[in-house]
């Protein structure tokens, strides 16, 4: 369960045009998951804020002010959110996420200890590849399985696709049919139906020199591959990038999404002092330079570690529930 305390709609402060604050993202938030139309989590409370305000209340019968009070706080509360969404709660506390690790070689029982002592505490996730059973990289579950199972350690599942992300709605249908389908049939839909109605998956987005960026186009025809890839699971569309760099990714993620695409969430890259060992959630480290209109759920704090074998990670403790995004991993068959 979270550390947060979950402040109740009389406890919230009272919100409206101009105002820039924290409960303002949280505002933003959880109108995004009331399924109106997407708003950058920018704290800005500014004009499209409040349409999309009015335009709530109007919808559930209340004075369309723009104004957010107890009743419209109340109402955002109780109305039906879309299908996997959790929100990200205001604090001034200093919490430490679930900590994870991702790396490009295969997983052997060996390094699980290994990636222990670096982070202090032994990684309840770990990111792997999935791209079609054809490249370096791959997630092999002859190999893997076992190790993670033994250690209780969910799979982290990514769509490894850096190097054609600029590409067209189609391609990006095509490649986000073929890694959801290579994650599908790794597992099989019965062993995931068995764990959970619903799966994150993330598409690689590295945004680096040298790395194309993300267009709107190839996330439009990704994510709706990955959201119609089973009828028996859904996977939940989620976006790796950099927190800092590559706005135009950023940008484009924000027009895929207005323009009717799905993301669950952000695993953001920002490194920092480089320090392997788990540390407190750093809001302002994390916050994409380029909002966009959906949370952080992972950072990845640490890169390259060892010889460039590990990757370390924290989950966003400040979300609703972090254990659902651990229930949202995989755990491997032994």
């Amino acid at each position: 369960m979270s550390n947060i305390a979950k402040t109740e709609p009389n406890n919230r402060p009272n919100l409206q045009k101009g105002d820039k604050t924290e409960w303002v993202v949280f505002l933003q938030d959880i109108l995004n998951g009331c399924k109106c139309n997407p708003l950058n989590l920018d704290g800005d409370f500014g004009n499209n804020t409040e349409n999309e305000v009015k335009r709530f209340q109007q919808k559930v019968g209340l004075t369309a002010d723009g104004k957010v009070g107890v009743n419209t706080w109340t109402a955002l509360d109780k109305y039906e959110k879309l299908f996997g969404w959790q929100c990200e709660w205001p604090s001034a506390l200093s919490l430490t996420g679930i900590g994870g690790v991702d790396t490009l070689e295969n997983v052997t029982a060996n390094m699980i200890p290994k990636a222990t002592t670096f982070m202090g505490t032994p990684p309840r996730f770990w990111g792997r590849y999935f791209q079609g059973n054809s490249n370096d990289g791959e997630y092999l579950r002859a190999k893997e399985n076992k190790p993670l199972h033994d250690a209780k350690i969910r799979l982290l599942p990514i769509s490894r696709q850096t190097n054609k992300v600029d590409g067209t709605q189609q391609k990006g249908k095509e490649i986000g049919s073929s890694h959801a389908q290579d994650l599908i049939s790794t597992f099989g839909e019965d062993y995931l139906a068995a764990q959970g109605d619903s799966f994150y998956f993330f598409l690689d987005v590295e945004g680096i020199e040298g790395q194309p960026s993300l267009s709107k186009e190839f996330y439009l025809g990704w994510s709706e591959a990955v959201l119609n890839a089973s009828s028996k699971v859904k996977l939940l569309p989620c976006v790796y990038l950099s927190a800092k760099q590559d706005p135009t990714s950023k940008l484009n993620l924000s027009a895929a999404m207005k323009a009717g695409a799905q993301c669950h969430g952000l695993w953001v890259a920002n490194y920092g002092n480089q320090q392997p060992n788990l540390r407190p959630w750093d809001r302002d480290q994390i916050a994409p330079a380029n909002p966009v209109p959906c949370k952080v759920l992972i950072h990845q704090y640490a890169g390259d570690i060892a010889n460039g074998l590990f990757d370390f990670n924290q989950i966003n403790p400040f979300l609703d529930n972090p254990e659902l995004v651990i229930q949202r991993l995989i755990l491997p068959p032994a």
